[in-house]
């Protein structure tokens, strides 16, 4: 299916008038955070949304996470890089530490019974839904 009849459905669905697709990427806000849905390929759409200032993906193949942040090199000199590529790397800390704290959680939560199932716990320590 084409990426606006996908979307002309979805704006249908949410009660919009429609989604613009401009350079192959649509915007929506969904309780108060901007999604972007991109088309990468002719099969394949992202759906991306910001974590702050960045974005927290995970690789399908991997099952690793990474945070990527896009900076405008035109807004940049050498000392406000510097600045903030400190900022990311903060960030970065704060969201390696917070999956990390995560797992245990997770581990602890594949041991529970729901229902009839158990919960399954993935080989990278996260919940399967």
């Amino acid at each position: 299916m084409e990426m606006k009849e996908l979307l002309d459905g979805l704006a249908s669905n949410l009660g919009i008038d429609s989604l613009t697709i401009i350079g192959g990427e649509a915007a929506i806000d969904i309780d108060g955070m901007p999604v972007l849905i991109t088309e990468a390929e002719d099969d394949v759409l992202l759906v991306s949304g910001l974590v702050g200032a960045c974005t927290l993906a995970r690789n399908p193949e991997s099952g690793c996470y990474m945070l990527l942040k896009r900076f405008a090199k035109a807004s940049l000199d050498p000392e406000s890089f510097a600045k903030e590529l400190a900022a990311f790397a903060d960030t970065l800390a704060e969201w390696r530490e917070s999956l990390e704290s995560f797992r245990p959680a997770a581990a602890a939560a594949a041991e529970m019974k729901q229902g009839e199932s158990a919960i399954r716990l993935s080989p990278d320590g996260f919940i399967e839904v």
